[in-house]
């Protein structure tokens, strides 16, 4: 890999991509290959693969190099099968933190696959070669597989996988967990897709199977092996401890370091406690760590930009001699650099030695060559971007290129990432009479000379190869460069069922009939012959309630608008059903007004706008992102609600960043494209200067005038702008409040666009109402709205909700660690590098000038702002749009970032004292960043001395593992959803949401709303069964009590047999054969669907009689009822409070549920 004076190719041998495959048997230990361009090299080495009988190593400089040339091959070699990524840990040497999990499965899986042969090939940065690695004997001895039919002790299967790094969970979401329910073990390895379920009888493996995270429901009936690697490389086994032990008091002996110190560590990890920046002692934790090369055995080598490879090598052994003088100098332990990496040296001389592939950009050789030289004559697709702009004659100057290379007996393939731009894609080329064969995501289609095919892929760029008259061309190359595509897991649909799934002990809740009281959890009782599971409920006044789990349906969490807390209700008291009908009253008048603004638009005209032409489909498919479902559905609504001739008002609801602004921008073209205006309203100066940016960066293609008036234009600037929107020449204007002064007239407005109404005031709204009785208006709002507000309000208000992040953003690594200048340092400098910006969040405006002086005495290269919410407004409007346009690029703030600006170069956010944060507010602040394709850092600091609560701990914790976009965060974002009703409802409604809980309040409104559209209402039945049965889950069978409260809640919810039956098969598929008296509660939920439908409110048995009574809106007809009492002589009675009793004796448990079940469905006939 010694690079010599660069002179021209003079003896390189053509080569086509057939030709050089087919020699791979005969070429010598070295050879060099140029002139591959785009994915060609990824297209060659897909060839290579199968006429190999060795894997290859491909060595790239950097990881966004790597992970490109993984995915590439992935795409040329039809699958990943066989071809595994190894990064590197993504932190540079010695810093105080831990690489992700996803990082290091991944290594292992790829380690693992060498070790077992199953690698064909295998794609690394220069990085991941220098770092050491597990011992090959260790990892072979710790990979096991379990088999159907296999006798595996289960304590012992539990505890080996606490020392592969698996953690124990109630439920198993994230990769690297596990969880034990009687015979069932749930865990996820790094080898599945998904989670696996493991039967056992006894200790035998009885079935494998595989299923969702999302539903907990198997999605694969039988999987033949399962493969368990560990999921960290620092593996704690009795045997590694003692090394470690060992190698810990020499280390700290040789550092000079206290004993407090040592024994504080090995304490920490003896508990398995992986604390900031433990993972560099790898070196402690085995007696000698092997090399990638140990692995790799007799791979040959591909080396992607050698020169390159050589500076990486070298810039990261820099980096390790740099983190270990930083540890040096501070007295901190480290290990020692030649233990844990390889000399740069070492490796380029190792390379050297090994067989190996040459791939070099640039056409130049050394003066004397003893290897071969292959050149290859692969074009870049870089002139077609210019073919499709429209200034250089948009799609008819692509289609004319593929139509004469087709006639030229071309073999071309386009590649688009999504369906939805393939279809876009078909659209505009069936326009210029061309016919792509369209082929699904999987193996790329064998194309015949003369064909145009189109295919599905993860492809970073395409080529031309004109001596085999190729040419593969990726949509980013036909429309410009969009987001990179990653497919996150789909979150768990946020529910009301699931935020009392996180019901907690000192949780406030709702009872229907009783109030607002605090939860104790769940207690299981045995009175007389029976036992249970009941809710322990805490009123004002030490009142208690214990409530049988068949009545959990008058139960639900307790939120209010604001989150605060509440004031117990008082049982038999009448301040609950005072607040319920306050409430009710309150929620008559939201609705009556709702229903008379509806009504009104009904009667108004509008202006009908033309279906989308090719133009607009061509304008889609410039947009840089992947849309979202939610996004396309929004999309969809507002083009039907224009091309409607009533008035649009629509409602788009949405986070910031997952694409209401794209919603918006397709609404303005399609209304500008019609001759219309369009009207941009914003709460701030800083937000009309992003839309500005926005909107034009949009639309720079096209013939359109965007413009914006706000205080930074000067007096004459914004008299010429208004100017030329009364003349009708400004086709988009975009400004705050200034827009609803009088001197603003526009030549033909027909859509105005706010963002954030809520944010604007009475007076401003008031003029808004008068717009929206003429025109269009679109409202955009990031304050998320719960689902069932949203179902209520179905035809009243129109809402379009965006609840999906981008499918491009990537998952936010997030690190806690303890407050270190030297690391805050690295972490602002890796982010200003790469040309990004950096929130330092520090939530104490008192102190937050010296935290600002502290960062620049550390960072004096970032150019650093202070905004908190006590500055003056021009002030603070000024250090934002200063940040929004790069002019500063650390900003040191409070939380005031919550609120809602958009800024994709921001994308590191570091929070001061972590612990002191809410989940929910942790969770809103690192959504901040990771608004672009590029990779976002949150690190959550706490203090130094690591004094930290339980409590607080536990949240850092969960938030660490959640690196998915919104993975498991149903209550954080729940308690999110409720502010964002209050916000929606206006303060009056808000205060009534916190009186009765908003699952109370979402009940009125929707009844209202039914009955004054003049739907009957329908009155709920509570029935209460009295049958002296012991009708529970035991804790054996459903061992975490949230998971078994979810589960009782949903069995009260079930309204038909049908429902109950699938909950049957969840049950059973999830926890195994469900237990007596569990099969007792189905069939007592069986009796409660029954007695609603027969609107029964008790039944009850008492050791001689059963006893039903009967609701006054019961569908059972008096008369027949009176027909089957006198045609059963003695077995029925009616009591003077309307009961009916049937004479049954003394029934066994069993019996008594029969009897009833039976009568039931007699009275069910009598309907």
């Amino acid at each position: 890999m010694h690079q010599d004076t660069p002179t021209l190719p003079q003896d390189a041998v053509p080569s086509t991509l057939i030709d050089f495959a087919r020699r791979l048997p005969e070429l010598g230990r070295h050879c060099e290959l140029l002139g591959l361009h785009g994915s060609a090299a990824a297209a060659l080495l897909a060839r290579l693969l199968p006429a190999s009988d060795t894997p290859f190593c491909i060595l790239a400089p950097d990881h966004l190099a790597a992970e490109r040339l993984f995915e590439d091959l992935a795409f040329h070699a039809g699958g990943a099968d066989g071809i595994y990524f190894f990064p590197h840990w993504g932190i540079n040497p010695y810093e105080p933190l831990n690489p992700h999990l996803e990082l290091e499965t991944t290594r292992i899986v790829s380690l693992a696959a060498l070790l077992q042969g199953k690698a064909r090939a295998v794609v690394l940065p220069a990085r991941a070669l220098m770092q050491r690695v597990i011992p090959k004997d260790t990892l072979a001895e710790l990979c096991f597989t379990l088999r159907p039919g296999d006798e595996f002790s289960r304590s012992r299967l539990l505890s080996l996988l606490v020392k592969l790094g698996y953690n124990s969970t109630p439920l198993v979401e994230e990769r690297g967990t596990f969880s034990m329910r009687g015979d069932i073990l749930d865990l996820f390895p790094p080898t599945t897709a998904n989670p696996a379920r493991v039967d056992f009888f006894g200790d035998e493996v009885e079935r494998i199977r595989l299923f969702d995270p999302a539903t907990q429901r198997t999605v694969t009936q039988e999987t033949a092996a399962l493969e368990i690697l560990p999921v960290r490389e620092m593996i704690l086994t009795e045997e590694n401890l003692e090394v470690f032990s060992r190698k810990l008091k020499k280390r700290c002996d040789d550092l000079g370091l206290p004993r407090p110190l040592r024994e504080s560590i090995l304490a920490d990890i003896r508990e398995g406690l992986l604390f900031p920046g433990c993972s560099s002692l790898l070196p402690l934790n085995y007696e000698k760590l092997d090399s990638f090369f140990d692995y790799a055995g007799a791979a040959r080598w591909i080396i992607s930009d050698p020169t390159v490879v050589v500076h990486e090598l070298e810039r990261f052994a820099a980096a390790i001699e740099e983190g270990s003088r930083r540890c040096s100098e501070k007295k901190e332990l480290y290990t020692s650099g030649e233990e844990f990496y390889l000399p740069a040296p070492q490796i380029e001389k190792r390379l050297e030695k090994e067989p190996r592939i040459e791939i070099q950009p640039l056409e130049y050789l050394t003066l004397k060559r003893e290897h071969p030289v292959f050149r290859f004559t692969t074009v870049a697709n870089t002139d077609l971007r210019l073919d499709s702009d429209e200034e250089k004659g948009g799609m008819a100057a692509l289609a004319g290129r593929l139509e004469q290379w087709a006639r030229e007996r071309w073999t071309i393939l386009l590649v688009c990432r999504q369906q939805g731009q393939a279809e876009r894609l078909l659209d505009l080329l069936a326009g210029h009479d061309l016919h792509p064969g369209f082929h699904p995501q999987g193996k790329p289609p064998d194309l015949h000379p003369g064909s145009l095919g189109l295919t599905l892929g993860n492809l970073s760029a395409g080529f031309r190869l004109p001596e085999e008259k190729l040419a593969v061309i990726t949509e980013d190359e036909i429309f410009g460069p969009r987001g990179r595509h990653r497919t996150g897991r789909k979150s768990r649909p946020k529910d009301l069922l699931s935020s009392f799934a996180e019901l907690r002990d000192g949780d406030f809740v709702v009872h229907a009939d009783h109030g607002i009281a605090r939860f104790h959890g769940l207690l299981h009782l045995k009175t007389n012959a029976m036992e249970g599971d009941f809710l322990h409920l805490e009123y004002a006044g030490g009142d208690k309630l214990y409530l049988p789990v068949d009545r959990i349906e008058k139960v639900s969490k307790y939120v209010g608008a604001e989150g605060q807390a509440p004031r117990l209700d008082k049982m038999g008291g009448n301040a609950w059903e005072k607040a319920v009908l306050k409430a009710r009253a309150a929620v008559e008048e939201l609705a009556r007004q709702l229903l008379k603004i509806y009504a009104q638009r009904e009667l108004n005209q509008g202006f009908a706008y033309s279906p989308p032409d090719p133009l607009y489909r061509e304008f889609e498919a410039t947009f840089p992102y992947e849309e979202t479902e939610d996004q396309l559905t929004a999309i969809q609504d507002v083009l039907k609600d224009m091309a409607s001739s009533r008035p649009m008002d629509r409602l788009i609801c949405g986070d910031v960043g997952y694409g209401k602004t794209e919603v918006a921008i397709r609404a303005a073209f399609r209304a500008v494209m019609d001759g219309k205006q369009v009207a941009v309203l914003v709460p701030t100066t800083v937000l009309a200067q992003q839309h500005l940016e926005t909107f034009r960066e949009r639309f720079s293609n096209y013939p359109i005038q965007v413009d914006m008036v706000s205080r930074f234009r000067s007096p004459t600037e914004q008299k010429g702008i208004l100017a030329r929107t009364g003349e009708g020449k400004v086709d988009i204007l975009i400004g705050t409040h200034r827009l609803l002064q009088r001197d603003i007239r526009f030549r033909d407005l027909g859509l105005l666009i706010i963002d954030e109404e809520q944010r604007f005031g009475v007076k401003h709204k008031e003029k808004l109402k008068r717009f929206r009785a003429e025109i269009d208006v679109l409202t955009l709002t990031a304050t998320p709205i719960p689902r069932t507000l949203h179902l209520s309000l179905t035809g009243l208000r129109d809402l379009s909700i965006i609840n999906t992040p981008p499918v491009d953003r990537q998952a936010i690594r997030t690190y806690v660690t303890k407050f270190d200048d030297d690391l805050i340092r690295e972490a602002v400098l890796r982010e200003l590098r790469r040309g990004g910006q950096v929130f330092f969040v520090h939530n104490r405006v008192h102190t937050i000038d010296a935290m600002a002086n502290l960062l620049r005495r550390l960072i004096p290269e970032a150019k650093l702002a202070v905004a908190h919410g006590q500055m003056a407004e021009g002030e603070l409007e000024k250090v934002m749009l200063d940040f929004v346009a790069g002019r500063s690029n650390l900003l040191v703030c409070t939380t005031i970032i919550e609120n809602g600006l958009d800024i994709p170069r921001a994308n590191t956010i570091i929070v001061n004292r972590a612990d002191c944060f809410g989940l929910s507010q942790l969770y809103q602040l690192r959504g901040r960043v990771g608004r672009s394709h590029q990779r976002a850092y949150a690190y959550l600091l706490i203090p130094a001395s690591g004094a930290v609560t339980a409590e607080a701990r536990e949240r850092l914790r969960v938030l660490q593992a959640l690196t998915e976009l919104g993975a498991g965060f149903n209550i954080a974002s729940h308690d999110l959803e409720i502010r964002g009703a209050g916000e929606l409802l206006g303060a009056q409604q808000s205060g009534h949401v916190a009186a009765v809980g908003f699952e109370m309040y979402t009940e009125l409104l929707e009844e209202t709303i039914h009955e004054m559209q003049g739907m009957a209402r329908t009155e709920q039945i509570d029935p209460e069964i009295k049958l002296g049965l012991s009708a529970f889950f035991p804790e054996k069978y459903i061992p975490d009590p949230n998971q078994r409260l979810n589960l009782y809640k949903k069995l009260a919810a079930a309204e038909s047999e049908g429902e109950l039956y699938d909950l049957v098969d969840e049950l059973t598929d999830r926890y195994g054969r469900i237990p007596e008296p569990g099969m007792a509660l189905i069939e007592v939920m069986k009796l409660r669907v029954l007695m609603k439908r027969l609107k029964i409110t008790l039944a009850e048995h008492d050791g001689r009689e059963l006893s039903f009574s009967f609701h006054a809106a019961t569908p059972v007809q008096p008369d027949k009822l009176l027909g089957l009492i006198q045609e059963v002589k003695g077995r029925y009675t009616v009591t003077p409070d309307f009961r009916l009793l049937v004479k049954t004796g003394k029934l066994a448990a069993e019996e008594r549920l029969q009897t009833a079940k039976k009568e039931l469905l007699r009275f069910l006939e009598l309907c």
